[in-house]
């Protein structure tokens, strides 16, 4: 698995990490089982179809039609390779055009190494098996449109998921770990990590830390936008860092009770809890 590792190390339509990142290898399951699913449906759609009809049903040759679904994982995962490639040695239209040319390839082997599997199995259970050629044909006729919509919303959406996590990335590397507080003709550094509630007064700020308390002038929507994901607005008047939180006390009408690591209890109004929703909540 380390050599396949190094061969594929992106699946860029997962969320991050690589194709066997212990993070994300469920995301990679639900994609598998996603079009195993899906072949599961179309054989018993055949099956039901049969017994309406009084038709003899051929569980090996139903089943090979099926695999039309399954073969877009590995085919899906070699041209997310192909695109993470181009990403690399091609931009702006460049790589556009290389997106545009590997998806149409794909799309074409798909249905060729289709075509080639339905052509053995016609010669293992047929008297006069189809030609390859008719079955090429009828598969472009019939499948190349769903093939090439799918591969095509697949490439965009890895495109657009690969794009997104290096906004994220940036955006966690220029991070400040430090605000600057100015209180007068003096200016201090405050570690954000030690900031563990903010408070409006009036025209004010209260920042408090572990050790003290910096007032300053500004607003909790301006310093908000400074402050790492982290920092949750939870009342009019207050934004803390949740991970100085130690529990939640409802106070049975939808506000909550804040208790932080020192047992300083903050208000959670009702009208800020979904900024916790999936947090705490």
């Amino acid at each position: 698995m380390s050599n396949l590792k190094q061969f594929y190390p992106s699946f860029r339509l997962l969320p991050s990490g690589g194709l066997f990142s212990a993070a994300h290898k469920k995301y990679f399951i639900w994609f598998c089982a996603f079009w195993v699913f899906i072949a599961v449906l179309e054989f018993g759609q055949d099956y039901i179809s049969s017994v309406l009809q009084d038709n003899t049903f051929r569980i090996g040759e139903s089943l090979s039609y099926k695999l039309f679904w399954p073969l877009f994982i590995p085919f899906f995962i070699a041209l997310d390779y192909g695109l993470a490639k181009a990403d690399e040695a091609l931009s702006g239209v460049w790589y556009v055009c290389a997106l545009i040319l590997q998806t149409v390839v794909i799309t074409f082997i798909h249905l060729l190494v289709f075509s080639l599997i339905l052509f053995g199995v016609s010669i293992l259970i047929h008297d006069n098996p189809m030609t390859l050629l008719f079955l090429l044909y009828e598969k472009l006729s019939s499948r190349l449109y769903i093939a090439l919509s799918i591969y095509s919303t697949l490439s965009v959406l890895s495109v657009f998921l690969k794009s997104r996590r290096s906004r994220e990335g940036v955006q966690a590397k220029v991070q400040p770990k430090t605000i600057t507080v100015k209180n007068g003709r003096s200016a201090v550094l405050v570690e954000i990590a030690d900031i563990k509630w903010i408070s409006s007064d009036g025209g004010y700020l209260d920042i408090h830390t572990d050790n003290q308390k910096h007032v300053i002038l500004d607003s909790l929507k301006n310093i908000i936008q400074t402050l790492p994901e982290n920092f949750k607005r939870i009342h009019k008047s207050t934004i803390v860092n949740i991970a100085r939180i130690k529990k939640l006390q409802s106070r049975g009408n939808g506000d909550y009770d804040v208790i932080l690591d020192d047992d300083r209890e903050l208000r959670l109004s009702r009208n800020y809890t979904k900024e916790l929703r999936g947090n705490l909540l």
